[in-house]
């Protein structure tokens, strides 16, 4: 609750700033890698029995992309602010796990993978300050939502005595609250164009499987604290 107000605070004070400022359009395409934190680990009931689902994967890396557009307007003679939304999506993510039959670590007969890809929109701000004319350190901040997709859940034996789940658990998409924070460095390469590198936190919210006809409750494997660790690089037009 503390990083929306904060978040909030950030971006309604930009506004005031930027009321009756001269404004130029910005388009920025940013590339790069995001080590986010996928585990999962939870019970399910198929009565008269449990099984355990203990993810393997702490971290998995994967490509993330984006695309912003909005504006950017001067509030002083070396500092400058851009708002405006953004797109970004990434590569799917992989978790994968054991399965534990009766939650007991002795029947470790099968192993489990899924997908996880997360789709974000959200309004977007960088407040950056001109250094020598050409550089232009900046820290940034997003608030939107996140579509996160579960998907391609599959279990394969351990030995070849072992049987899959039959059913296995469905697909299904999360909307989640996302935000970020970060910095970086543009630089001018041209007199429209900018090149820049920089790092976000983003937290990602939570990404769940559907339910399996097999089950009894309404349990499902989630990764619930998707955070992401992105390094970034970024090219950007200003009319």
């Amino acid at each position: 609750m503390q990083i929306r107000i904060l978040l909030a605070y950030f971006f309604i004070m930009s506004f005031p700033i930027i009321s009756f400022a001269t404004f130029r359009p910005v388009v920025a395409l940013s590339s790069g890698l995001a080590i986010t934190n996928v585990y999962s680990s939870t019970v399910i009931d198929f009565a008269p029995f449990q099984n355990s689902y203990i993810g393997r994967n702490h971290y998995n890396t994967q490509f993330d992309s984006g695309l912003f557009m909005g504006v950017e307007t001067a509030f002083s003679c070396n500092f400058t602010t851009q708002i405006g939304l953004e797109y970004f999506v990434n590569s799917s993510f992989k978790e994968s796990g054991s399965v534990y039959q009766f939650t007991d670590p002795l029947f470790n007969n099968l192993a489990y993978r899924y997908k996880i890809q997360s789709r974000r929109i959200s309004l977007a701000a960088k407040i950056s300050r001109a250094f020598r004319q050409i550089w232009h350190p900046y820290i940034s901040a997003s608030m939107g939502s996140a579509s996160n997709k579960a998907f391609h859940y599959t279990e394969y034996p351990v030995t070849s005595a072992d049987v899959p789940m039959a059913q296995p658990f469905d697909n299904h998409t999360t909307s989640a609250f996302t935000y970020s924070i970060g910095i970086g460095a543009d630089v001018d390469v041209a007199e429209h164009w900018r090149l820049g590198a920089g790092y976000r936190f983003v937290d990602l919210g939570k990404a769940c499987l559907g339910v399996s006809p097999l089950q009894s409750s309404t349990e499902t494997i989630c990764s619930t604290h998707m955070n992401a660790n992105e390094i970034l690089v970024q090219i950007s037009y200003l009319g």
